[in-house]
């Protein structure tokens, strides 16, 4: 795995491949970012889109095998089961977090900026956990690692009015800038990192530690009681989560 300033060097390589001017539109953006992680883990096309088994690995190295997915991670659940099932190897999930957006509206024909502003995203680490919910089945496996990490990004909006598209409609593309943080989860006892130091709470209090809400919150929540490492009981109308203790 490569450091932050040299991901800070992937980036800026990406965006002069456009050559200045933005090319693509829709699903670019996401394999841009794709691309750009798969370099940062390990930059040999021969470590790219290797066959493993029934599936396609986005990178595999001696380390193991290296999924990156930006969103939906239940489509990835298959797969990463097919590889537990089949090989021997080492599982790392990559998710990308964005910690900060700076937007950028551009003319495409004149390449003339015409309006930039920053929109902060928050990104938090914890903001990650809830997207975990759909692996929890897997996620106590020692084989399985999650590695979260927090980027800034450009994204590119385009001017000029599409036809047939709803008002107020844009093309765009995203272009990963930064990498401000990262971390590796392995193992129930990686996730304890998220909990408060008080040894039960109800979900208003985690929510108020955590600031997660509604869906976020009792995915969190509900991920960790899979982890076992909470238990829950029922109080009257709510619940009281437990930690459980380190054996």
């Amino acid at each position: 795995m490569m450091t932050a300033e040299q991901f800070e060097w992937i980036c800026r390589e990406e965006a002069e491949k456009s050559n200045g001017v933005q090319s693509g539109i829709g699903t670019y953006a996401e394999k841009r970012l794709h691309r750009v992680l798969k370099r940062w883990v390990r930059d040999a096309a021969s470590c790219f889109e290797v066959p493993v088994g029934r599936s396609i690995a986005d990178v595999r190295t001696e380390e193991g095998i290296f999924e990156i997915q930006t969103k939906h991670l239940d489509a990835l659940l298959p797969k990463l089961q097919r590889y537990l099932a089949e090989t021997d190897c080492s599982i790392t999930v990559i998710y990308p977090l964005l910690a900060m957006k700076r937007v950028i509206r551009m003319d495409r024909e004149s390449g003339e900026i015409l309006r930039t502003r920053r929109v902060y995203r928050g990104g938090r680490l914890i903001d990650g956990i809830p997207a975990l919910y759909p692996l929890r089945e897997i996620l106590r496996d020692p084989r399985v690692r999650v590695m979260l990490v927090r980027i800034e990004a450009d994204e590119y909006r385009y001017s000029e009015r599409m036809r047939y598209r709803r008002e107020g409609a844009f093309d765009s593309e995203l272009f990963p800038r930064r990498l401000t943080e990262s971390v590796t989860l392995c193992g129930s006892r990686d996730y304890r990192r998220f909990l408060p130091e008080s040894e039960s709470f109800y979900a208003s209090e985690y929510a108020a530690y955590s600031g997660l809400k509604k869906r976020d919150l009792y995915s969190t929540l509900n991920l960790f009681c899979s982890l076992e490492i909470l238990s829950r009981e029922a109080e009257g109308n709510k619940y009281r989560y437990s930690q459980i203790k380190k054996s």
